[in-house]
């Protein structure tokens, strides 16, 4: 790789399966590079000098199994004036990277081997999408205060920050993630742009917050699945004024859904799968007039109560135009296809 010369005007770059134990010296050259993608480079503990690059707009980092930190600290990631001044007069961290995904890396820890409070203090100005895939150790990065996207899925709680510095956030997505137990009141409720969550596979996740779930105001789709722990939705659930699109399945213990759902004016998708708890829906359901689709499936007790003018939640129901109640799986894949 060190005998390589990549062109001055070299955009992007993908290093695939690079057997080495450090990269090339010429990656501070790349000074106009604009996606860059490191993958299965198993012997590499540590990345190239990136924080400069002027133009890098998306960076993957995927499959590095011995990598242990990003970088070894940014005194030496700013260490060289010509280095610098070959990419930008600014020093600005990461001016321009807006997409950053980190997958498929054990033992990822941290984004600096010796943190430094300048180095604590730095974050992504432009950074919109951000992807954390299977990186279970990894429990500190720079802040990213402008992000839309956040997807954590088979990672660590922990990675994430203070609830300010995700206030712009407009769609989460947080999947297998073991060590959650509780979500903060004070960090969900600062998301009031947020407009999609979705909870899936948290086996030791216990509650929701009330009071945080309640300011999620400008929330369209929420989907919680697969939380074995989880036995209710919070009464302030009635509070998500914008809610377009709700999903519950797999809660075991679920028993009731809140009364105040009727105060979910804009809901127009309503599925409940596999609780075999779920005693009745609640009166509210009458009152939702733009519930346009309602699916219940692998929920007996429902079943019987939704019997078609001789159960007793029919009434509630009856005015939904597409409502499915079944047990066949094929039958749910069927009609969500179509």
């Amino acid at each position: 790789m060190e005998a390589l010369q990549p062109h001055s005007s070299l955009k992007q770059l993908v290093v695939d399966g690079y057997p080495g134990g450090r990269f090339a010296s010429w990656f501070h050259s790349l000074t106009n590079i604009v996606n860059l993608i490191l993958s299965h480079c198993d012997r590499c503990q540590h990345l190239p000098p990136l924080d400069h690059l002027p133009f890098l707009k998306s960076l993957e980092v995927s499959g590095l199994r011995n990598l242990e930190h990003i970088s070894e600290d940014m005194v030496k990631d700013f260490a060289s004036d010509e280095m610098m001044s070959a990419a930008s007069p600014s020093t600005t961290f990461f001016p321009s990277l807006e997409s950053l995904r980190l997958s498929h890396c054990p033992n990822l820890k941290g984004w600096w081997r010796n943190v430094t409070a300048s180095a604590s203090a730095s974050s992504f100005p432009c950074l919109s999408a951000l992807s954390i895939w299977n990186c279970p150790n990894l429990t500190s990065m720079p802040l990213y205060p402008n992000l839309d996207i956040l997807g954590l899925v088979e990672s660590s709680w922990k990675v994430l920050p203070s609830s300010f510095v995700l206030s712009k956030l407009k769609s989460l997505i947080i999947f297998s993630v073991e060590d959650i137990e509780y979500v903060p009141e004070e960090w969900i409720g600062n998301l009031t742009l947020l407009q999609e969550l979705k909870i899936l596979s948290c086996p030791n996740l216990v509650s929701l917050p009330d009071q945080g779930m309640g300011r999620l105001i400008s929330l369209q789709r929420l989907e919680i699945s697969n939380c074995p722990k989880l036995a209710s939705l919070p009464e302030l659930f009635r509070c998500l004024i914008s809610l377009r699109e709700l999903q519950i399945r797999n809660w075991p213990k679920l028993a009731s859904l809140p009364e105040g759902m009727g105060n979910l004016k804009t809901l127009q998708f309503l599925l409940i799968e596999d609780c075999p708890n779920l005693a009745s829906l609640p009166e509210g359901l009458r009152c939702l007039a733009s519930l346009n689709f309602l699916l219940i499936k692998d929920c007996p007790i429902l079943k019987q109560r939704c019997q078609k003018e001789t159960g007793e939640d029919w009434s509630k129901i009856a005015h939904i135009p597409e409502l499915f109640i079944f047990w066949c799986v094929f039958l749910t894949n069927f009609f969500l296809l179509h």
